[in-house]
């Protein structure tokens, strides 16, 4: 027999489970914009459909800069799942980023973003999802930003592959 007292019991704690795991990565989003003077950061989820889709962001253009990409279905973040490698773009209006992503370079140079740095999630070759940093300077990252982003990249992926939460 069916026990519905137990079973929404168990739908609390999944559903508590997995609130607390989108406010852990969405931590790990602040930290890493506050390592890098990011102006925002995004955290997508690739789908088996070839996709990224917001999970959480942080600052006041991550999920903006998140909407536009996956509206767009361009931009760093698609990039980055796909070759599994990270995708570095200092200079948005650089005509590079323009031919690459001609819909998004501009969109994001109007909101603010000069900058898109892109780190995927991954286990081996399959992509699970990709750290974003946005800023409002054309500065590249410095070394050591990198590795701290790599190094939250990988908190975010454990984060989310942890099945005790």
């Amino acid at each position: 027999m069916l026990d519905i007292s137990r079973l929404s019991a168990v739908s609390a704690n999944v559903a508590a489970r997995l609130v607390h795991r989108q406010v852990a990565v969405r931590h790990v989003c602040i930290a890493c914009g506050v390592r890098t003077n990011a102006i925002g950061t995004a955290l997508y989820l690739w789908e088996a459909a070839g996709r990224c889709d917001l999970y959480t962001s942080s600052g006041f253009c991550g999920e903006e800069i998140a909407e536009l990409q996956t509206m767009l279905c361009e931009g760093p973040a698609f990039e980055a799942a796909r070759q599994n490698w990270p995708v570095l773009v200092p200079d948005l209006v650089d005509h590079v980023a323009s031919v690459r992503w001609p819909l998004l370079a501009g969109a994001a140079v109007e909101a603010g973003v000069a900058a898109i740095f892109a780190f995927p999630l991954a286990l081996g070759a399959e992509p699970l999802g990709v750290l974003e940093i946005h800023r409002g300077d054309g500065d590249a990252l410095t070394p050591t930003e990198v590795a701290g982003a790599v190094q939250l990249a990988d908190i975010a992926l454990t984060l989310l592959l942890d099945d005790e939460w």
